[in-house]
């Protein structure tokens, strides 16, 4: 009998066990975004709704799945990500809508994450500042693959994750943040970071430390010639974070099939000279 709760957010305030989520994993920041996905699945209960942190697992093209919510920020991340390796996950995406950083990045564009500027001020706790935050080179494949089939352009690149609210905000109180930030924003932009966030660098670092898979597709939901957000963008991140999973389901299924420890390109048997 365990007679020792380790914190008040174990196993998302105990209401969940193992064998209660799945090897894949999606984390959205929001908890309607879990209902989304989970109302696409071929089956779904909800196992836990705690703080932020709502949590549904199911089954979808023949492969379980799970998705909890994780909220705002890399604490929150951070605390989400503790729970679901402690309860058995392997692999985790998460999935978004975002505003662009550079100028090229347009409406309804995918942007799939290669790494993340580790301005997030959670993953220091977890490793010195010059340790890389890497998407899993699988799982970033996947998210290519998806996006292909289902005809979403995209780009792969390096995110930026803040702490605060973020770069280029100039409404209300946040001039004062602004000040601050924007020399970050250039710094970036300058860069080629393609976007910002604040949830996926501590991800990608606890990932690697834990030795599980994690990646990150962002939409971008700024429409700029109305200079407006555009909601119908939440579709897409739904439908490129369930094909991203499927295809890394099969690709894991053919692994375990012919013993590769990861998956490989198909390649023709004799390639083209070089002479």
């Amino acid at each position: 009998m365990e007679t020792i709760r380790k914190n008040v957010h174990y196993r998302f305030g105990g209401q969940a066990q193992p064998g209660d989520v799945a090897p894949y994993v999606l984390v959205p920041g929001s908890k309607q975004r879990v209902e989304q996905f989970a109302m696409r699945w071929d089956t779904a209960r909800k196992v836990a709704d705690h703080y932020e942190f709502l949590l549904y697992t199911g089954e979808y093209a023949g492969f379980p799945i799970s998705a909890c919510s994780t909220g705002i920020g890399g604490t929150s991340v951070a605390i989400a990500v503790e729970q679901l390796a402690e309860l058995g996950v392997r692999t985790l995406l998460r999935v978004g809508v975002t505003s662009p950083l550079v100028d090229e990045l347009g409406l309804g564009e995918a942007v799939i994450a290669r790494g993340a500027v580790r301005w997030d001020g959670a993953s220091i706790d977890y490793a010195i500042p010059a340790y890389p935050a890497l998407a899993d080179f699988e799982v970033a494949m996947a998210g290519i693959s998806a996006a292909e089939h289902l005809g979403i352009p995209y780009k792969f690149g390096i995110i930026g994750d803040m702490a605060s609210l973020g770069p280029h905000r100039a409404d209300g109180f946040r001039h004062f943040l602004n000040d601050r930030t924007e020399p970050m924003r250039q710094a970036m932009y300058q860069a080629g970071v393609l976007d910002g966030t604040g949830e996926s660098a501590v991800l990608f670092v606890q990932a690697s430390i834990f030795g599980l898979r994690a990646g990150t597709i962002n939409i971008s939901g700024e429409d700029k010639e109305r200079g407006r957000w555009d909601p119908s963008i939440e579709e897409k991140a739904v439908q490129v974070g369930l094909e991203t999973l499927r295809v890394l389901a099969r690709w894991d299924q053919a692994k375990a099939e012919r013993g590769w420890p990861y998956i490989l390109p198909d390649l023709p048997s004799t390639l083209p000279s070089t002479s």
